[in-house]
């Protein structure tokens, strides 16, 4: 061995600086000459992998006894560790894919749910529309909090009959805040500190002030006439449809960002080595996400479906004589079962397909950065890339 060292120590001693070239040795290691985790000799960036090759390269060049044991045993260890650092890796998997069509899926069909909501909305316009637009005195008199219990369906039909209902939903808001201003005094009578009856005093204030402007608001739409009613329930209707169609447009524009991630998701899915090295440490936040989210998404489905073998149509009657019947039918009951069979399968497909929808944008944006050399690109169509300024460093004016 002593024979050997001595005909290949230039070329051993390259090999030593080759396998020192990571950034992920420490000044610990280097001092001692010894790596305590091999992971660490994986180079992090092109130039690092670049110049490990020339110093296995400058070290075939120089060698005397290029069989020997030592040599060649770790020249082939260093060369496993270039090859692999400069090749490129799959890193996407199917089961972000998964998550993030089954997302694209929930998406769609809220997003056709939706339009159901935005065509009732656009009918209620569409009745507010019809209405006469005279402007004649209207005076309903004083209308109680309970009218808009019963009268939902018909405030539409008439401008009397929806000044009815928003005077009785205005009244409803004010009387709930009177209530909660007496039940929030009681409260600060018997208050153990002081701290605690001034903060409930405070909010005694609060809710006395929202009743007040509650009965602002009913006196002036108390005042109203005909043609001021519609033009004030065409606001409000109005804006409702408004409402339910951006909702309906952020439901298909996550849609279809779901659809454009996927494709650039699995582009950016092959890294070359170095890059994979440099990012596998700085990912065990993500890493550790997606286990936990993944594992309570498979709890929560996985419950759903055990629950689904367990009925929720048996009743159990009981009579006076003292004997029991069973019977399947529908039961309101065993709402307990009901949510756990379906409940909790929708709360695990709703956590599966987020935690892949947000790992999956985070890789891809990594992925967009790291895998590709932007400042070329930008050359090649004519754009000037921003200067990129490093820690330590100072861009030059």
């Amino acid at each position: 061995m002593d024979e050997e060292r001595m005909l290949n120590e230039e070329a051993l001693d390259l090999l030593d600086e080759a396998m020192f070239t990571s950034s992920l040795i420490t000044d610990k290691e280097r001092k001692n000459g010894r790596v305590n985790d091999w992971e660490s000799v994986f180079p992090t960036s092109r130039e690092e992998t670049e110049r490990m090759e020339q110093l296995l390269d400058q070290a075939e060049d120089v060698v005397e006894d290029p069989r020997g044991h030592a040599y060649a045993e770790r020249l082939s260890d260093l060369r496993d560790v270039v090859d692999w650092s400069k090749r490129r890796h799959c890193s996407w998997t199917w089961k972000l894919i998964a998550g993030a069509l089954v997302g694209a899926g929930i998406f769609y069909y809220f997003e056709n749910d939706q339009k159901d909501d935005i065509e009732r909305a656009k009918a209620d316009v569409a009745a507010v529309a019809a209405w006469d637009s005279t402007e004649v005195a209207l005076n309903v008199g004083d209308i109680s909090a309970d009218y808009k219990d019963s009268h939902y369906n018909d405030r539409l039909t008439s401008p009397k009959n929806f000044k009815m209902f928003e005077l009785s939903s205005i009244k409803s808001h004010k009387e709930y805040q009177e209530k909660e201003a007496v039940r929030v005094q009681a409260m600060a009578d018997t208050a153990s500190t002081e701290e605690l009856k001034t903060k409930r005093l405070e909010s005694v204030v609060k809710h006395q002030e929202r009743a007040v402007e509650y009965q602002a608001e009913y006196d002036s739409v108390a005042q109203l006439n005909t043609a001021q009613i519609k033009a004030y329930a065409l606001e409000k209707v109005g804006g409702r449809l408004d409402s339910q169609r951006n909702y309906g447009r952020r439901l298909h524009n996550f849609m279809i960002y779901l659809f454009i991630l996927i494709p650039l998701y699995i582009i950016t899915g092959y890294p070359r080595g170095y890059t994979l090295t440099a990012s596998r440490r700085r990912t065990g936040c993500l890493t550790a996400f997606r286990k936990i989210g993944f594992g309570l998404a498979s709890f929560f489905f996985g419950v759903g479906v055990a629950m689904s073998f367990l009925p929720d149509d048996v009743v159990k009657y009981h009579y006076s004589d003292g004997h029991t019947e069973t019977r399947t039918e529908g039961n309101v009951g065993n709402f307990l079962i009901l949510f756990m069979k379906f409940g909790l399968m929708i709360v695990g497909a709703f956590l599966f397909a987020f935690v892949a929808s947000f790992i999956m944008t985070i890789e891809t944006v990594l992925g967009l950065f790291r895998n590709f050399d932007w400042t070329a690109i930008f050359r090649k169509i004519g754009l000037k890339a921003a200067p990129q300024v490093s820690s330590g460093s100072k861009v030059e004016k």
